[in-house]
């Protein structure tokens, strides 16, 4: 039986790993493909919506315009939340002056049987 020697050991190594290598590097091919595509279509236009550095900008504009008006915002649901407490207490004292007069009524009319 013949020794192995490094260089039939390198064959060897070299001969299985050779399919594998090229079925990655086909993967890859298809990967950079896609991604050449993904380039293209953030490069290009997009019709009504512009490059994607434009709708990020926008998407930028909005954010900062929020930020602004918070403030506004904030004060104005501060001022809606202080009318709703005033309608609840409003509508508790309501009830327990109709609750009162309720008890009257109901006195009276035991009286006049």
């Amino acid at each position: 039986m013949a020794e192995l020697t490094k260089k039939d050991l390198k064959e060897a190594v070299v001969e299985s790993l050779e399919p594998f290598a090229k079925a990655v590097q086909e993967d890859f091919r298809g990967v950079n493909t896609r991604l050449d595509k993904v380039d293209a279509r953030l490069d290009t236009m997009d019709g009504r919506l512009g490059t994607m550095d434009g709708r990020l900008s926008s998407v930028e504009a909005d954010v900062r315009w929020m930020k602004d008006n918070s403030s506004e915002l904030f004060a104005k649901l501060d001022k809606f939340i202080s009318l709703l407490e005033k309608h609840e207490q409003e509508m508790l004292m309501f009830s327990n002056q109709l609750r009162r007069l309720e008890e009257r009524v109901q006195k009276l009319e035991s009286k006049q049987k």
